[in-house]
């Protein structure tokens, strides 16, 4: 394996992020594109571009003094102006770096407002750099730059500016996202959700041959149903986030938990235990992020397991009459039947389908009901 393979792979995977952060600030009828003009641009309405490169590192500031890709991104910019691709007064020029060094000359670069201070910032970098020889592997960039094309490095200078982020930008994602008044307990589930869009659609494009493109348009569909759903705090499912690990699984059906040995009582099937053991799994952790995102309070959560024991004692006593013949584990089987494919709302909103029936082994795992007929006999002496 190839010690430079994490490195490239942050490089690539960093333009993503940086795609999505675009987008969130574009203009209606911009697009945003990837590998196109640079590793990320937008095409604005108006016939400007803002180039973007994505320079990073594990370790340390990528963009020093004397770093090769600080001084290959000016020549490719200066390169590309000259062949026709990029018109530098109609173009934004963004250098963006994962990881924050010291004042160097970049920083002067990105300081540099207007033609005057453009000027000092480059007398700056020509006085730091003057040891510089041409057996130094950034010599060819630097003599191209600053000595060969100064004229078209000013004003890429006055239209330059530097973005640093740890990480890939996205804190500056979410507050894109926050500006879209989505409520700060839905920015996560929008975010996950919009980052998955985009690897997708553009993984698809590159499929068909097609440039990695994204319109405004497409962004919008997809951005607004998103919003609908977080504007109406709609119950997500982050299990589908994060569903529950295979250790996990394997770790209650070891320990045999008593919702587990509930259902051993009425001879459910190992299936069935599984299900279980997910179904138990996914709603308790629904629980905890609806309450911790404030999508519902206790009160919410207690008024919904309290309509569920309802329907429970509903169900046993309809069973004890209408069906005298059957043995124990029969009649608990239906009751268990019965309730896991209960249908109940909370807030008005239909739960993610594992939520009734996680609940109700969360219920009889804390010994408030029971599938088996003497279910209290044989587990509530436990208790």
């Amino acid at each position: 394996m190839s010690s430079n393979a994490p490195g490239q792979l942050l490089g690539y995977a960093i333009q993503f992020p940086r795609a999505l952060y675009h987008l969130l600030r574009c203009e209606p009828e911009d697009n945003v594109c990837i590998e196109v003009f640079g590793d990320v641009a937008t095409l604005t309405a108006s016939n400007q571009i803002i180039t973007e490169e994505d320079k990073s590192s594990q370790v340390s500031n990528p963009l020093t003094d004397k770093s090769t890709d600080l001084w290959k991104t000016f020549y490719n910019w200066i390169k590309n102006v000259q062949n026709g691709n990029l018109n530098v007064d109609k173009t934004w020029f963004i250098l963006f770096s994962n990881k924050k060094g010291q004042n160097s000359i970049v920083n002067n670069f990105h300081k540099a407002c207007d033609s005057i201070s453009a000027v000092n910032a480059l007398n700056i970098a020509k006085e730091k750099l003057q040891k510089i020889n041409t057996a130094h592997e950034i010599w060819p960039y630097v003599n191209y730059v600053i000595n060969e094309n100064q004229d078209i490095l000013l004003k890429i200078i006055v239209r330059f500016e530097l973005q640093i982020s740890f990480g890939g930008s996205y804190d500056e994602i979410k507050t894109e996202i926050q500006k879209k008044m989505i409520p700060i307990s839905q920015i996560d589930f929008i975010l996950n959700n919009l980052s998955g869009w985009l690897q997708k659609l553009v993984i698809e494009k590159l499929s068909k041959r097609q440039h990695a493109i994204v319109t405004w348009a497409e962004f919008y569909k997809e951005f607004h149903g998103l919003f609908e759903r977080a504007q109406k705090r709609e119950l997500i499912d982050f299990t589908l986030i994060n569903p529950p690990n295979e250790y996990e699984i394997k770790k209650h059906l070891k320990e045999r938990p008593i919702f587990i040995r509930q259902l051993e009582e009425i001879r459910a099937d190992d299936d069935e235990v599984q299900q279980a053991v997910t179904d138990y799994i996914k709603a308790k952790t629904n629980r905890f992020e609806w309450i911790e995102k404030e999508l519902i309070d206790e009160t919410v959560a207690e008024d919904f397991e309290s309509k569920l024991v309802e329907y429970w004692k509903n169900q046993r006593k309809r069973l004890d009459i209408t069906e005298k013949n059957l043995g124990n584990h029969e009649k608990g089987m239906l009751l268990y039947m019965d309730c896991r494919s209960r249908q109940e709302t909370i807030k008005e909103q239909s739960p993610p389908s594992t939520t009734i029936s996680g609940t109700y082994h969360s219920l009889a795992n804390s010994y408030i009901l029971g599938w088996h007929p003497n279910w209290e006999l044989a587990f509530k002496q436990l208790k």
